[in-house]
């Protein structure tokens, strides 16, 4: 039984969404206020809690960021009317879900029982709290100002300003999951950086920029494990989507970006995160030894746990997982995984699979990349 907490307001929207949602295996409990939310959650194990963006007082974007840091196992949605607003971005910004309003209950109800389905397959709860706390993830300060002032110079096209995201995991992860919440996107998940910026606008992004740099910028943490991991794994994105057709070549690049993104978890999983969740005052945390915990993860494991906690294709992270395992390559046709399993010994001086190399026919061509101006 999952409890579920809506936040808003106006009273006749909250008994609409209570009557949307009657009947299924749920609790629902009610606030009509920022303040009020705080309250139950400090006396009732709530699982989901879904704001209203635009309240007085305390906004919905304040609200989820208190959550976030306060409560960091509670997955969080926003529900705004306005989609290009900057206050709906915050929301979004500390959300791992966003819908429009009015809202859809049919996809309202749909998005739930996903969160629902996610959290019953999770077999690792200090992990699904630690990781469900994040809302953005490092990233070093020289891209990040490279980047922003792309982004902030008057001349740049929206392809400009995607080239220089695409070079950024960290960035590229947190646009591509605000631009595929249910506000922003189609029916279509969206996996082209170049598509995601045209979706939310240069406004947007900039925004999200900022947020960025409050939340993000890890100016106390070393700088090489950053600098080596967006370097890296931009030149392996960049050299495993010139290895296959077209129609994948977005999603193919990003698996290489995304590839190490589970060290990137590693990194922002801080100490002021880990004493949240060790408080023995927070109700339904861990506490176990998660520190040791979760750097005996695998690097795998926590990308295909944040992957999924933000939303991000079954066909993305089936990928990110398959490109560091060579034998289960040999089952499957060629395609991004190998591709970025290829690309990364090349780029990391590695030796490869002879065998994938034979069972795709790639004798010609791997000759070729190797060869590739890096």
């Amino acid at each position: 039984m999952m409890n579920i907490l809506l936040v808003d307001d106006e009273e006749m929207i909250l008994r609409a969404l209570k009557r949307a949602l009657f009947g299924d295996k749920w609790s629902i409990f009610l606030a009509v206020s920022g303040e009020d939310a705080l309250s139950i959650l400090e006396q009732v194990n709530i699982d989901i809690i879904i704001s209203d963006i635009l309240m007085p007082k305390m906004n919905g974007a304040q609200l989820l960021e208190k959550v976030s840091m306060l409560y960091p196992n509670v997955i969080r949605a926003s529900l705004s009317g306005y989609s290009d607003s900057d206050l709906t971005i915050k929301g979004g910004f500390f959300s791992h879900l966003a819908f429009t309003k009015p809202c859809n209950p049919k996809i309202l109800k749909k998005e739930i029982y996903h969160i629902s389905d996610l959290l019953n397959v999770f077999p690792d709860k200090i992990i699904q709290h630690a990781i469900s706390g994040i809302n953005s993830l490092p990233t070093d300060p020289e891209c990040f100002y490279r980047t922003k002032r792309v982004i902030e110079s008057p001349n740049s096209s929206i392809s400009q300003v995607a080239e220089v995201i695409c070079q950024d995991p960290a960035i590229s992860a947190k646009v591509l999951q605000i631009s595929n919440n249910v506000i922003f996107r189609n029916n279509e998940d969206i996996v082209c950086i170049n598509e995601a910026v045209s979706r939310l606008g240069t406004q947007a992004i900039s925004s999200i920029m900022d947020m960025v740099e409050i939340f993000s910028i890890s100016n106390n943490a070393p700088r090489t494990p950053l600098y080596q991991l967006q370097t890296n794994s931009h030149k392996i994105a960049l050299l495993a989507s010139k290895m296959v057709h077209d129609e994948e070549k977005d999603l193919t690049y990003l698996v290489g970006l995304f590839h190490r993104i589970g060290e990137y978890v590693r990194l922002k999983i801080t100490p002021d995160l880990m004493h949240s969740l060790l408080d023995p005052k927070k109700k339904g945390q861990d506490k176990s030894h998660i520190e040791t915990h979760i750097f005996k993860t695998d690097s795998e494991q926590l990308a295909v746990y944040l992957l999924k906690f933000w939303g991000f294709s079954k066909k993305l992270i089936d990928a990110v997982v398959m490109q560091n395992s060579p034998e289960a390559l040999l089952n499957k046709p060629f395609g991004a995984a190998s591709a970025v399993y290829i690309a990364r010994c090349i780029i990391n001086n590695q030796p490869v699979n002879s065998q994938l190399i034979t069972h795709c026919s790639l004798e010609n061509q791997f000759n070729t990349w190797q060869k590739e101006p890096l």
